[in-house]
C-alpha cells in the first residue's frame, strides 16, 4: 500500500480554508497511521526468506529491508523540510541513487538465478560475478544512506552561491587561459 499522490498535499498549501487543512490532517493522519508501521517489518527480515536464490538470498532480504528504510527516510524528509524538499536536490537525488541501487541489486541476484537454471554449467560463475556486484552495490546504498543525514549539503550549496558571486575570483589570478587568444570553442565548418 503506497502512498498516493495527494495525501496531505492540501496540507503544504500555503492559505486555505482551516477546515479543509484540518479535514486534509485527518485524512492523512488516518492513511499514515496504516501505511507507517508496515515500513517497519518485512519479509527481509525473516532470515528464511528467499531462500530459493541460495547464497545470494541475503542481498534481496537486504534490498527488501533498506526498500523500506528508503520509504522511511523519504517519508521523514517529506515531513521536515515540506514543500521546501523539492529545493533539496541533493536529498532527493541520493534517494534515487539508492533506489537505484537497490533495484540493481534484486535485479542482478535474479538474472544470476536464471543464468543458473536456464544453463547450469554457467551457475558457479554467474553467482561469483552477482556476489561482487552486489556487494559493491550494498556498499553504495550504505554510503548513501548515512549521507542522507551527514553530509555538507548547505556548505556547499553556500560556497556555490559565493562562486556565482564572484567572491572568489581572486583565484584565478596568474592562472593562463587555456584557449589562449582564441576562441574557447573552434568554429563550425
Amino acid at each position: 500500500m503506497a502512498p498516493q499522490t495527494g495525501q496531505g498535499a492540501d496540507l503544504l498549501l500555503p492559505g486555505g480554508d482551516f477546515k479543509a487543512k484540518a479535514d486534509a490532517a485527518r485524512k492523512a493522519g488516518l492513511f499514515y497511521g496504516k501505511w507507517l508501521p508496515q515500513l517497519a517489518v518485512g519479509k527481509g527480515q525473516n532470515p528464511r526468506s528467499y531462500e530459493e536464490f541460495g547464497p545470494l538470498a541475503h542481498y534481496l532480504r537486504y534490498a527488501e529491508r533498506s526498500s523500506r528504510k528508503l520509504a522511511r527516510c523519504t517519508f521523514y524528509g517529506m515531513a521536515r523540510w515540506q514543500a521546501k524538499l523539492e529545493k533539496k536536490q541533493t536529498f532527493l537525488g541520493r534517494i534515487v541513487d539508492i533506489g537505484g541501487e537497490l533495484f540493481a541489486i534484486s535485479a542482478t541476484v535474479v538474472y544470476a538465478d536464471t543464468i543458473g537454471r536456464e544453463q547450469p554449467e554457467r551457475k558457479a560463475e554467474a553467482a561469483e560475478l552477482a556476489e561482487l556486484f552486489c556487494k559493491m552495490a550494498k556498499r553504495r546504498a550504505d554510503t548513501l544512506f548515512h549521507e542522507l543525514w551527514a553530509n555538507d549539503d548547505d556548505d556547499r550549496y553556500a560556497a556555490a552561491q559565493n562562486v556565482l558571486a564572484g567572491r572568489y575570483t581572486w583565484l584565478e589570478e596568474g592562472m593562463e587561459d587555456p584557449s589562449g587568444e582564441g576562441p574557447l570553442m573552434p568554429a563550425l565548418t
